[in-house]
């Protein structure tokens, strides 16, 4: 029995004395997801970047130990990350998935370098294949590896998992090479999502590029035959319930010696312009112009994570927060009280864990989202006898499954103030049941429950 394999854009981060300045930040759900499903195997490898520069061409490896299982990876070069990372992965294609059609970048350079990317990729990985070992290859940085590792010869299983949206039949027809990227993506032997709606996307450009024919479980084309899946990912409840680890110190202050008696609005994002953070803050300001029973009585906290700082678009999206943030502070604030308060910065896990059981609205208002775990950990964290109330936008993931969230359409204003006055409204019984049911889906549908599903339709495949 072979072992698992799982590849991805960026490594885990590096231990403590190997260069670990450039890759500390705190291990997320995924990363404890993934290690999780390699340990489940007895042990496997991870490949991946370094996350950091190297020689031109060269690339030097990076390996260590984490338990059981093997952490490989090597570097890219200046041009490389410049080309491959900032540029085709951040300014083509993650616009591209989320369907920001006016925000695409393309160039013929940068996409020669994403392909030459992907197929180094595959020659460093190689190496260390065995013919029955199982690979899982993680979102769309790699779209076109499973190819390049069959040009070489591998044929045994591999896994695609994307992260993003897949988008519309005309929107995916923006890439400079429509047919071409999903041809390649039909090498995989599973292919899998996070909603019935990205799924159903992918299938219908299929049918439309490819010719390709769907009969409920496999996508065929030209004689190659892919399963496809739906397995919407989840965060591990028991790392945010009432058991969850504390932080120590000072650190156990969470956001009520800020507030003291108001009503907490809290915000958790990536600095990012797909997460409406902009369009979040003017919502809020619509719902203290509209009931201004809420001036003095409430406080939004936004925490933004730093992201991509070197990339045009984020820079400009870092202005554009802050000078909205200053403006609501401007019209609304008073000497004892300052409406919305900016966190430009991240935190430990332990500690976004408190921000959310002290929140009484977690607004989750993207305009368009894979499926944003920030929603499931919110209602993970609460207090079922007196939970919060997740404000959730339609346009993520996580809406398929989490309707007893309050849904708005995070383009309108109005509808996102309608949506935090009826959160901040709701009855205790309520909320109390809203939280109950969504509480059983999180639950169901863990980070265990994902990786143990994806890997069992893959061993089928």
């Amino acid at each position: 029995m072979g072992k698992l394999v799982v590849v991805s854009n960026r490594l885990p981060p590096l231990p403590e004395g190997r260069g670990a300045s450039s890759r500390a930040q705190e291990v997320g759900g995924l990363v404890s997801a993934l290690l999780g499903a390699l340990d489940s195997g007895g042990g496997g490898v991870w490949f991946g970047w370094s996350g950091r520069p190297g020689q031109s061409g060269r690339g030097a490896a990076v390996s260590w130990e984490h338990g059981k299982n093997c952490i490989l990876g090597f570097d890219l070069s200046d041009r490389e990350i410049e080309g491959y990372y900032n540029g085709f992965c951040n300014r083509a294609l993650w616009p591209l998935l989320h369907s920001f059609q006016g925000r695409v970048r393309l160039s013929r350079s940068e996409e020669r370098l994403y392909r030459q990317v992907n197929a180094r990729f595959a020659q460093r990985l190689m190496p260390h294949l065995e013919p029955e070992d199982t690979l899982w290859v993680h979102d769309y940085h790699l779209i076109l590896l499973g190819r390049e590792l069959r040009r070489l010869g591998y044929g045994g299983r591999i896994g695609f998992f994307l992260h993003v949206p897949f988008p519309s039949y005309n929107t995916w027809q923006i890439l400079p090479d429509p047919e071409g990227f999903l041809t390649a993506m039909m090498e995989y032997s599973l292919v899998g999502f996070h909603t019935r709606t990205y799924r159903d996307n992918y299938i219908y450009t299929a049918q439309r590029l490819l010719g390709a024919s769907w009969d409920g479980a496999t996508l065929a084309s030209e004689g190659r035959r892919q399963r496809l899946g739906i397995f919407p990912i989840g965060v591990e409840p028991a790392r945010f319930g009432p058991r969850a680890p504390a932080p120590e110190g000072r650190r156990r202050r969470g956001l009520l010696g800020e507030a003291g008696h108001r009503r907490i609005i809290l915000g958790v994002d990536r600095l990012d312009y797909t997460k409406g953070i902009p369009h979040r803050i003017q919502a809020f300001a619509t719902l203290l112009r509209a009931h201004p029973g809420y001036r003095r009585e409430a406080i939004m906290f936004q925490i933004c994570a730093p992201s991509r700082t070197r990339v045009p678009e984020y820079i400009e999206q870092k202005r554009t927060v802050e000078t909205l943030v200053g403006q609501v502070n401007g019209e609304f604030a008073d000497h004892d009280w300052v409406p919305v308060r900016y966190l430009y910065r991240s935190y430990p896990q332990e500690r976004l864990t408190l921000f959310y059981r002290d929140a009484h609205v977690c607004l989750v208002t993207p305009l368009r989202d894979g499926m944003n775990l920030v929603a499931k950990e919110f209602i993970a964290s609460q207090d079922p006898e007196d939970p919060g109330v997740l404000v959730l936008s339609r346009f993520t993931g996580a809406a398929e499954e989490m309707t007893e969230a309050v849904l708005v359409n995070p383009y309108l204003p109005e509808d996102v103030a309608d949506g935090i006055h009826e959160a901040l409204s709701l009855p205790l019984g309520e909320r109390v049941e809203r939280h109950r049911r969504l509480m059983e889906k999180i639950t169901r549908h863990s980070s265990e429950w994902w990786f143990k599903a994806f890997l069992a339709e893959l061993a089928a495949a």
